[in-house]
């Protein structure tokens, strides 16, 4: 457009020469000289600013071409950048999509080791029950008719049983004929003192004993025992014959 524009104005330029040329060839007939000086100059300023004016017009055609291939450029750059934030949108929504998956795989690994740990629960409940009741007729078994410190819940009652060991009794001389050694039986958890039952055994010679079935000192947790001896030798010969208190005790723990 702004060609047509252009050549518009040459041949603009042009017609109004060639008029001017034939206006002032009849003024140079009918006026005097200076007027056609003066409309000789005139013309002259007129055609100097018809050029200025296509300098003019040439110029913004320029920058109108730049800024055309400015406004391309930035299309394209604009297009580039739609592409790659396209693309990453893509890869964006594809992580996403695989972490869901990953999700949705954990969870449900999640909800199946539940399950097992529920059911294993459910299962260990029902064999604590089955405990419970075989304890409940364990304890049914055991009958408490009497006890130094009065009758308790029947539930509570207990049989503990034990030995001092062959090896590891603790003898103790007493006097010129006699042993003794303190039982411990903490370990049964009594909260009152039981009815024990005890014996002495041996590898020999504790058949000419007395007071292995003679307790002193009696507690929840622990008695003694004295035993008398013919020998002169007596915590050696128990050692040596591996001498040991075996017991029973019955009794309750709550």
């Amino acid at each position: 457009m702004l060609r047509l524009i252009v050549v518009f104005a040459f041949a603009l330029v042009i017609n109004m020469a060639t008029t001017e040329e034939h206006d002032e060839e009849l003024l140079n007939r009918a006026r005097p000289p200076k007027e056609a000086e003066e409309l000789q100059d005139l013309l002259v300023v007129s055609i100097q600013n018809i050029v200025s004016l296509n300098d003019l017009v040439t110029q913004l055609t320029n920058k109108i071409v730049q800024v055309m291939l400015s406004v391309a450029e930035r299309k394209t750059e604009i297009e580039v950048l739609k592409k790659s934030h396209s693309e990453a949108i893509t890869e964006l929504r594809n992580k996403i999509d695989n972490v869901e998956t990953e999700q949705n795989s954990t969870l449900t690994a999640l909800a199946d080791d539940v399950r097992a740990v529920t059911e294993h629960f459910t299962s260990t409940d029902a064999a604590i029950e089955e405990v419970k009741e075989d304890l409940s007729l364990m304890s049914r078994e055991v009958t408490i008719v009497s006890a130094e410190d009065g009758v308790k819940d029947q539930r509570c009652a207990k049989v503990c049983a034990g030995t001092t060991g062959k090896k590891t009794t603790n003898w103790v001389n007493f006097s010129s004929t006699g042993i003794y050694t303190d039982v411990d039986m903490s370990g049964c958890g009594f909260v009152s003192i039981p009815t024990i039952t005890t014996s002495l055994d041996g590898t020999t010679a504790h058949w000419d004993t007395t007071g292995s079935s003679e307790i002193y000192s009696s507690t929840p947790t622990s008695f003694r025992i004295y035993i008398k001896t013919p020998s002169a030798d007596r915590r050696g010969r128990a050692n040596e014959y591996s001498w040991n208190i075996e017991w029973v005790a019955v009794g309750f723990t709550c």
